[in-house]
């Protein structure tokens, strides 16, 4: 066999498992402690954000909500990512 088809084989058999078990853990998203005036406020400017359209490719969304809301909005996001991984974990070790 030459070395190339060696190289090939044992690149595309080796990575399959460790590619399988890819789990993201990040530290919960933790709003600095709003003290002074200035942090208070902060949490609550309107931030807007483009968002695509789905079903679309081209279409996209404009969507405006509190700093604390999109931060709240992005943690329940990764909770709930990272229970589907709970539950495809369980799933699949039975």
């Amino acid at each position: 066999m030459s070395k190339l088809a060696c190289l090939m084989a044992v690149l595309t058999a080796l990575p399959a498992p460790a590619l399988a078990q890819i789990v993201f853990q990040e530290a919960p998203v933790v709003p600095p402690a709003a003290k002074t005036e200035q942090g208070k406020s902060d949490m609550n400017k309107i931030v807007c954000r483009s968002q695509e359209t789905i079903g679309s490719r081209l279409e996209r969304q404009q969507v405006c909500m509190t700093k604390q809301q999109w931060l709240s909005a992005e943690q329940e996001a990764k909770n709930t990512v990272r229970e589907m991984q709970i539950i495809g974990d369980t799933q699949s070790s039975h």
